[in-house]
């Protein structure tokens, strides 16, 4: 009894799990006859991971490196320029590496005069259109590329074989120099001859740059007033110096292009042995204290870069930002000069006469910016 008691037990138990083996088997067969019809197979999705990927590189500011003269390797964190402490995170591993020169720029025409650099945007901060509102007025000032930044001699990416950074023409002669108070600073713009416009080359920039004008910052004291701070200390006026590319007609049609601008800017730092004239050009800055007045130099009086800011042989930074204005557009390689100038307090002093519509024009600089995942490069 026992006996046919376990047969009849090992029959059920062989029923309970054949059967459905059997019946799972004919159920994928008949999948598999219609898997192109009514059972398309669904493939396993495939991990996508920027972390492997050494077919995906940052291009940077000297694009794909193949032609540029600089030993460059992606990761800050590994590379022979050491770990950068701008950097919070490892751009080339944790990040899709799509550069802004891949990206489609979208070309923003100034609503008006004053978003171009009128009187509409304030760096009081207490304004309504203070610096921290600034894209308000225009959207590209709250962007991931903008000016001016912290530039740090320990962090920034020392670039070993550079290309000497060269401003051809720069003893030439204008036939005269237009001088205005734009309400926001004291602006030179040269007229030129044909043919007798300086241009940059060299360095960070893949072609030359024409020389469009130059217009400085300064605060009200000596202990502020330039825009871009270098470890931690902020210098009392700094200067700046635009070019567009020569690839381009002119400034105006330069300044939207994503390689448009270069902008070389310059510290002063105070010099206080004697107050002899060291910038005889600031003897021009009383002609346009009055709020939106205009002076031309004429050919007697005008003088070269060269008096302004001598010979181009001075250390400096380099990265891709912004004009430190509205609207702010991000297409601007920087050139900061590592090396400042000099003036005396009697000639900052005739900048901190000029005027505006709400009085002494001082303090005209940008909070800075975020650094966000950008390089600074150090030559």
């Amino acid at each position: 009894m026992k006996i046919a008691k376990l047969q009849r037990q090992w029959v059920l138990l062989n029923t309970l799990v054949i059967l459905p083996w059997v019946s799972c088997q004919r159920l994928d067969a008949h999948r598999s006859s219609h898997r192109n019809t009514e059972f398309p197979a669904v493939r396993p999705r495939r991990a996508i991971s920027f972390r492997n990927d050494d077919t995906r590189r940052a291009a940077g500011l000297f694009g794909d490196y193949d032609s540029a003269e600089v030993d460059y390797n992606p990761s800050p964190s590994r590379g022979r320029f050491g770990y950068n402490r701008d950097f919070y995170f490892d751009y080339s591993r944790d990040l899709p590496t799509t550069t802004r020169r891949s990206l489609s720029l979208v070309r923003e025409r100034p609503r008006s005069n004053e978003a171009a650099g009128g009187e509409e945007f304030s760096y009081r901060e207490k304004d309504k259109n203070g610096p921290s509102n600034w894209d308000k007025i225009a959207p590209q000032c709250g962007g991931k590329y903008q000016s001016p930044i912290m530039l740090n001699t320990s962090s920034a990416l020392f670039v070993r074989n550079k290309r000497p950074l060269q401003l051809i023409g720069q003893t030439n002669l204008p036939q005269s120099i237009r001088l205005q108070n734009d309400g926001h600073s004291a602006k030179f713009t040269y007229v030129w001859r044909n043919g007798e416009r300086p241009y940059i080359r060299g360095g960070p920039l893949k072609t030359k740059y024409y020389f469009e004008q130059f217009h400085f910052h300064w605060g009200a004291n000596s202990s502020v007033g330039s825009e871009h701070v270098l470890d931690f200390h902020r210098y009392p006026m700094e200067l700046h110096l635009l070019f567009y590319n020569a690839l381009y007609s002119s400034f105006e049609e330069a300044r939207s292009e994503v390689d448009g601008l270069a902008v070389v800017g310059l510290f002063y730092e105070l010099y206080e042995v004697n107050d002899e004239p060291l910038n005889t050009w600031t003897r021009f800055l009383q002609e346009i204290i009055t709020p939106e007045s205009e002076f031309t130099i004429q050919f007697i009086d005008t003088f070269p870069l060269y008096d302004l800011i001598g010979d181009v042989e001075w250390p400096y930074f380099s990265y891709e930002g912004s004009l430190t204005t509205p609207p702010c557009l991000e297409t601007v390689t920087w050139i900061v000069s590592a090396k400042p100038l000099l003036i005396t307090p009697r000639e900052i002093r005739e900048f901190r006469k000029i005027r505006t519509r709400n009085g002494p024009m001082v303090n005209n600089y940008r909070p800075i910016q975020k650094l966000y995942n950008r390089r600074v490069y150090r030559y």
